[in-house]
Order: C-alpha cells, then sequence, then structure tokens
C-alpha cells in the first residue's frame, strides 16, 4: 500500500530454538516428583502473556473508514444488480462508483490487512463463503447518497487529525467522494448533500491515543507544498479573471467568484507560510496562457483543468502540513472537486495518489 514494509519476519512452524526447548521442557516435565503432579504446570523461563497496546489515531479512523466504504460498495453493487438504470447519467455515476470504491478500500489497508485478505480469498477455509453484505448497507439511491455524505464527512475529520502519509490518501477520497456523491444525487434526485465545512470548521474530533501518536512529514516537502500551491492559486485566480473578461451573464459572474476564491487562498497560504518560515510566493501582475491565447476550445477546458490540478496541490499539502494548517487545502480539495461536477466524467479514485498494485505491510 502506501505504507513501509513490516520489519519483523513472519512467523515460522518450528524453528531450531523452538525445537531445544521443546525438548528442554518435556525433560523437565518428566523430572517433577509425583507428589507435585497435581499441582498444576510449572512454566520455568516462560515469556510473559504479551498484551498489544492499543490502536492508535490512524488504526482507528482506518478500521471506521473501511466499514463505511463496505457499506457503500455493498450498496453500490446491489442497485448496480437490480434493474438497470434507464438514466444513463444515474448508470454512470454508479459505475464510476463501481470502480472507485473498492480502489479505495483497497488504498486505505495496511500491507498486512491486504495479505491476509488476499490470502483468505485464495486459499479459503473448508465451508467458507463470501462474507456477506454489512446488515446496514444501503439497499436505494437516497439511502448511497447518506452513506457516501457519511464518507465525506468521516474523511474530512480523519484528514485532520491523523499521520500526513494516511492523511493524503484520506483527503483524496474526502475529495472524491465529494464529486461522486453530488454526481449520484443530481443523476438519481435523490437524498440529501449537506454543504461544505468552513475550514474553521474542520477540527479536532478524537482524542488521540497517547500510546501512538500520529506523525507528520518532513519539513522540505511541507516547504515545497505550500510554495506551489500559493503559486497555482496566483495563477488559477489570474486565468479565471481572463475568462470573465470572455464571458457574460452568470458564467462571468462564476469566473469572477471563482478568481476572489483562489486570491484569497492564495493570501491566506501567503500568510501561513511567512509565519512558519517557508517561502512566500507573491503575486504577478500578468502570466502566461496556454498559447499565448486562448481560443474557445481551450477556455472551455481550463477550468477542469485548473480544478484537477489544485485539488492534487492541495492533497498533497495536507499530507505534508501540520495538523493545524491543514483544514484549508482538505476544504479546498473539496471544493475543486466540486468544480469538476458536470465538467469530468471520471476522476482517479485517489486524486494524486498512487498506490502499488502489490501493497507492503506497515505491520498493522
Amino acid at each position: 500500500m502506501i505504507l513501509p514494509r513490516d520489519p519483523r519476519p513472519a512467523p515460522s512452524a518450528l524453528t531450531r530454538r523452538g525445537v531445544l526447548m521443546a525438548g528442554g521442557a518435556a525433560a523437565l516435565a518428566l523430572a517433577v516428583p509425583a507428589g507435585l503432579a497435581g499441582c498444576g504446570p510449572i512454566r520455568i523461563g516462560g515469556p510473559a502473556t504479551y498484551t498489544p497496546p492499543p490502536p492508535g489515531i490512524d488504526d482507528l479512523y482506518r478500521t471506521d473508514l473501511i466499514a463505511v466504504l463496505d457499506r457503500a460498495i455493498a450498496g453500490t453493487d446491489a442497485l448496480v444488480g437490480g434493474a438497470a438504470p434507464s438514466d444513463p447519467a444515474l448508470s454512470d455515476a454508479l459505475g464510476e462508483l463501481t470502480a472507485a470504491l473498492p480502489a479505495q478500500r483497497t488504498g486505505l489497508l495496511t500491507g498486512a490487512q491486504y495479505e491476509r485478505e488476499q490470502e483468505a480469498a485464495s486459499d479459503p477455509a473448508p465451508g467458507q463463503t463470501s462474507a456477506p453484505p454489512p446488515a446496514d448497507a444501503p439497499t436505494d439511491a437516497a439511502g448511497l447518497v447518506d452513506t457516501l455524505v457519511e464518507l465525506r464527512s468521516l474523511a474530512t475529520s480523519a484528514s485532520r487529525q491523523i499521520s500526513g502519509s494516511l492523511a493524503r490518501p484520506v483527503a483524496a477520497i474526502a475529495a472524491h467522494t465529494e464529486w461522486s456523491v453530488r454526481r449520484l444525487h443530481l443523476a438519481a434526485d435523490a437524498g440529501e448533500v449537506p454543504a461544505l465545512p468552513a475550514a474553521e470548521e474542520i477540527v479536532p474530533g478524537r482524542e488521540v491515543p497517547e500510546t501512538d501518536p500520529p506523525s507528520i512529514g518532513a519539513e522540505t516537502d511541507y516547504h515545497s507544498s505550500i510554495e506551489r500551491a500559493q503559486q497555482e492559486e496566483w495563477y488559477a485566480g489570474y486565468v479565471h479573471e481572463v475568462l470573465a473578461a470572455r464571458s457574460e451573464g452568470e458564467d462571468r459572474q462564476w469566473h469572477l467568484t471563482l478568481a476572489e476564491r483562489h486570491r484569497t487562498r492564495a493570501g491566506d497560504l501567503g500568510a501561513i507560510a511567512e509565519e512558519d518560515g517557508c517561502p512566500v510566493v507573491g503575486r504577478q501582475a500578468v502570466y502566461a496562457l496556454p498559447g499565448g491565447t486562448l481560443d474557445d476550445r481551450t477556455a472551455g477546458q481550463l477550468p477542469a483543468l485548473l480544478a484537477r490540478g489544485l485539488l492534487v496541490d492541495h492533497v498533497s499539502l495536507v499530507g505534508a502540513a501540520p495538523f493545524a494548517r491543514r483544514p484549508l487545502s482538505i476544504l479546498a480539495a473539496m471544493e475543486e472537486a466540486d468544480v469538476l461536477v458536470g465538467r469530468t466524467e471520471s476522476l482517479e479514485p485517489l486524486p494524486g495518489v498512487r498506490v502499488e498494485e502489490a501493497p507492503v505491510s506497515d505491520g498493522g
């Protein structure tokens, strides 16, 4: 997966040391006087019982996210397996979820979890069948919308608190879910999708176990990620201003609104960068446009291209930033996913995150 391989060797059946210890124990058992036989087992040099530590914040959120994904997968499968939707938009939305949700679930598994699931699938126990779907899996489009809203909310909260290496794919899931749930809501005309929270509302929601606190990435990654995000936000603000000048009515106002959003974000990122000793990127008066001048085709493609790029930039920044600096980019990634609704028919299950085909274990 995304985490390093477990350095611990897999347990073998019988090691030489184990054989010797077993032989020694047998000899000691034979030497026990008959009068002591009823006194119970005698342990000589036996190890203390191992009690695993309680799960950390990463594992707690990972478990809950996988549980919600399992429900969403089962609900999607049920809808797809029923009567084929007559609406092409609904069929496309469900088809996209069929591909994306399992990929997101796999992306969250530790290497050890993935290996266990693969072993169980390739070598099932006698009489073993596929696990039944969760009892609380959604059974209709409205229920599936509600489950995806729950997934979006949980991924948003998790991204604020978990380790940087896990926060990046989880923030990507939050953004993708914002895109996919709005597509499903529009196509099915079912359920409700609440508005996104404000950045200041994305706050820690759980107690962090003292035994296993989360970690953040390297300072150099944070510096480079926040510098790039500033550059791209200033550029997006300029491009949308140019597009507004070419537009009229509602389109013009939409571009002006986005231009202001991007410039506000760039300024906020710059203030954070200055406080944290990161590179500060200033606004330029003019930026180069694709091809020098915009034709109608390029102008029509730019909003989606800018949104995709910024979504990836902010997902990367979530994974690199200190915990308190993440809310701006968690929200920004989902807002850029909103821009893509109706402007793209496909989006990577984990935008900006490469998932290895053969996951490696982190010992979880």
